[in-house]
């Protein structure tokens, strides 16, 4: 099972799609995302670690990573959408995160997903923590994964700067 769920998020490899909606219930493909780095952060705004994690990141990307183009793409990753969606929602609003490109599954595009026996975002990003970063070129080739914000942003400094060179 450990190697399955590894084998679709190896650096280097092409990202898997994700399509889910946003805040306002529209589509939003993580394909779409025109940027020339795009971080996948998959959270759950009733974590404990993520309620730590979520402000420094959006601090590091509203003091840096926003001028350089960066974009994160925010994944809800609580098993019970409806029961955390309004915490998910506030949360957003109340941290004011609203210049990430949120989203989540609705039950019936998971239900979908079993039925037609595909893997979940969970198994194609191999999320068993939250939160869980993910860092992305322009064709959403994975650079890094698992990494702290920290790590991101000495990560993103140097990909930024070699890119000027």
């Amino acid at each position: 099972r450990r190697a399955y769920m590894l084998m679709a998020n190896l650096i280097g490899a092409k990202a898997a799609d994700l399509t889910m909606l946003d805040t306002a219930g529209k589509e939003a493909p993580l394909y779409k995302v025109d940027a020339d780095f795009t971080i996948i952060c998959f959270w759950d705004p009733n974590c404990g670690h993520c309620k730590e994690e979520i402000p420094r990141l959006d601090s590091i990307y509203n003091a840096s990573w926003k001028s350089m183009g960066v974009k994160i793409y925010s994944v809800l990753t609580a098993d019970s959408k409806e029961d955390v969606k309004k915490a998910w929602l506030d949360y957003i609003r109340e941290h004011h995160i609203e210049d990430w490109i949120n989203v989540y599954p609705t039950k019936e595009m998971e239900e979908a997903d079993v039925a037609a026996q595909r893997p979940s975002f969970r198994q194609l990003y191999d999320i068993t923590m939250t939160p869980t970063l993910f860092l992305l070129d322009k064709d959403k080739n994975i650079i890094a994964k698992k990494l702290t914000w920290q790590q991101l942003d000495e990560l993103l400094h140097v990909k930024l700067k070699n890119k000027t060179n």
